[in-house]
């Protein structure tokens, strides 16, 4: 407030306290922190280049405060609750963007969105760092206590590439980008290529879904990514679908604590599966 005001007579009076309540709080942060703040002229205080820096620091941590008060109910109106997301790397990499869309839309809370490995994702949930997972995969027997699960979708994966691609019966002459060995995705492929007798050549690993997409319209790669990423690329010519798998064994699922503390969550949950449903 000194800073803002220019002197510490103007300071005193904003906060309702005397000069010399002021002035000694001005001397103690300038001992603790080993600087001068101020330059003391005759036309008032003139902060110095440590306290412009200091200055940005605590606007900063007076906002986080003022934020922390008006979240806890002391203040003029309550902040909306922080619903903390984590995507694995599949779910983040091969679900379009509108399947997030309708988190935005929900009521009284900010969805906080980060992408992290499966693994480290659920250590954080149980830890209650993360409300609410989505991942590709169902957790094993033994790591589902305490936990609602929820399969919010499959995925179905075409083999696509170029158009005009034509490949051998046994598609000895396709050049084959493939998801990484740690994707659940990249089984459900094998399994494909081993069934029918295919055997391309596999030139690369890549778990971003964007990426084959773009490779194979480009490059004349072949590529296997979810039907729902390539809707585009297919229905504006850039893409021929080549083949299609079944059901995939891997999908989104839903994960979060049990309990009533998971409230925000399940209803989070709840919203995305009605529209999915809405747009099945």
């Amino acid at each position: 407030m000194a800073a803002l005001e220019g002197s510490v007579a103007a300071a005193a009076v904003r906060l309702g306290v005397t000069q010399p309540t002021v002035s000694e709080q001005v001397r103690a942060l300038e001992r603790a922190l080993e600087v001068s703040l101020f330059e003391r002229q005759s036309t008032g205080l003139r902060l110095t280049e440590a306290g412009r820096l200091a200055f940005e620091h605590t606007q900063v941590m007076f906002r986080a405060s003022e934020h922390l008060s008006e979240a806890l109910g002391h203040g003029p109106r309550a902040l909306p609750k922080t619903l903390r997301i984590g995507l694995s790397g599949a779910v983040a990499r091969t679900t379009s963007t509108d399947f997030l869309l309708p988190l935005l839309e929900l009521e009284g809370c900010i969805p906080s969105i980060r992408a992290a490995d499966t693994t480290e994702l659920l250590r954080d949930l149980r830890g209650s760092e993360l409300d609410l997972v989505l991942c590709e995969t169902e957790p094993p027997e033994a790591g589902r206590r305490g936990l609602e699960i929820v399969q919010l979708a499959t995925m179905t994966l075409i083999a696509v590439g170029p158009p005009s691609l034509v490949l051998a019966p046994d598609w000895q002459d396709a050049k084959l980008i493939n998801y990484r060995v740690s994707s659940a995705l990249r089984w459900d492929v094998d399994a494909y290529l081993e069934a029918k007798g295919l055997r391309p050549r596999l030139v690369a690993e890549s778990d971003d879904a964007l990426f084959l997409v773009e490779a194979a319209a480009h490059a004349g790669y072949v590529t296997f990514v979810p039907r729902s990423i390539a809707r585009d690329a297919i229905a504006n010519g850039r893409l021929g679908v080549i083949a299609e798998l079944g059901p995939s064994h891997a999908g989104v699922f839903a994960l979060y604590q049990d309990g009533s503390s998971a409230d925000l969550a399940r209803r989070a949950v709840q919203v995305l599966v009605t529209h999915l449903r809405a747009v099945a």
